[in-house]
């Protein structure tokens, strides 16, 4: 079930950030409270506001250098009747809408995201993970970028039925691949990009894990969100198997842009022999003399959806600004094809000498 209200969103205090980079991303500016608690800037917590009382979500913790976020699952609610509820945190807004006092048509989600026209190829983030983790909960680590404007108004509920509330660029709405609103979008928005990582693990000690970013489109997307889940969300809509305790360290989290190639397509054809991770000269067999076309493409790959179904992403085709192409000469002079990392961090130099 969805039921969580997000904190008031007020204004940040200037905080750096490099142009292909999240805010905040270090976690080392709090300026903000909720309930009392400091909160990250720029990121907004699960944190939950009933009858009359607040449930802080997210905590500031030490990190691996300076401070963290810390998240965690809890019981929320009061006289007796309480439900765990899912701590996570997100650059979109977590939200919350019940009607009246039917629990059973409670729902809830994340709403939108921020600016961002960039296209990373991992989010590499710090964890540690902590609690009881014999129970089915998996944690989530999960990036995703659209184009346009997605707008419903069916949202899953408790009864597992739907609740009727507006919401525009809902993580569900946007995601239809891999965790989709069942209900169906009035409006659909393009989705360009995912990176969802999720397990049922426990690291005592700081762990770097890299999630890899996939593309469904060659476009540039115009928004993006990022949510860092202890538990079951958002791969259930209705919070099943949610544990109080069960927490995760969130720490130094930074986008890398790579200069590879994962496919190379020559006239058409995906080239099978090509070795993405070779800068010595390959040699490509050609069936005729025709001028020689090349295509690079990368993010491929596939992700498990929420159904158990598999979501492919058939990733994006390198433009002119990162990979360039000086010609040579067929049986003789290999092509040389320059690649450069979106945010220029890195360059790849391929060799591809064409035969007859």
């Amino acid at each position: 079930m969805r039921r969580f209200l997000s904190i008031i969103v007020i204004a940040l205090p200037f905080v750096y950030m490099s142009a292909q980079q999240l805010p905040n991303s270090n976690f080392e500016s709090w300026n903000r409270t909720y309930n009392g608690d400091a909160q990250p800037d720029y990121w907004n917590g699960s944190n939950v506001s009933q009858v009359g009382l607040k449930f802080t979500f997210v905590y500031k913790k030490p990190g691996r250098s300076g401070y963290c976020m810390y998240v965690a699952d809890r019981e929320v609610g009061a006289v007796g009747i309480t439900e765990t509820a899912p701590g996570y945190v997100s650059l979109g807004q977590p939200w919350q809408y019940l009607k009246g006092l039917n629990v059973k048509g409670a729902t809830a989600g994340t709403e939108g995201g921020i600016a961002w026209k960039y296209r990373p190829d991992t989010m590499s983030v710090w964890i540690k993970r902590t609690g009881d983790f014999t129970r089915k909960e998996d944690f989530h680590l999960l990036y995703y970028a659209w184009s346009g404007t997605a707008k419903s108004t069916k949202y899953k509920n408790k009864a597992r039925k739907y609740t009727v509330t507006e919401r525009t660029n809902e993580e569900s709405d946007i995601r239809q691949a891999t965790d989709g609103n069942e209900f169906g979008v009035d409006q659909p928005a393009q989705q360009i990009a995912e990176g969802w990582y999720r397990a049922r693990a426990k690291y005592n000690e700081w762990t770097q894990i890299k999630v890899p970013v996939f593309y469904m489109s060659d476009k540039e997307p115009t928004m993006c969100n990022v949510i860092f889940s202890a538990g079951n969300y958002p791969a259930f809509r209705a919070n099943d198997g949610l544990y109080a305790g069960n927490a995760l360290f969130i720490d130094d989290v930074e986008m890398i842009y790579s200069s590879r190639i994962d496919k190379l397509v020559i006239n058409g054809q995906v080239w099978a022999d090509f070795n993405p991770d070779s800068e010595e000269v390959q040699t490509c067999k050609l069936s005729s003399t025709k001028n020689v076309q090349i295509e690079g493409f990368r993010g491929i790959g596939s992700l498990t959806n929420i159904k158990g179904e598999t979501a492919v992403f058939n990733g994006r085709k390198l433009d002119n600004r990162e990979m360039t192409i000086t010609p040579g000469v067929i049986n003789g002079k290999p092509w040389i094809i320059t690649v450069k990392a979106e945010d220029n961090s890195s360059e790849h130099t391929y060799k591809i000498k064409f035969s007859i």
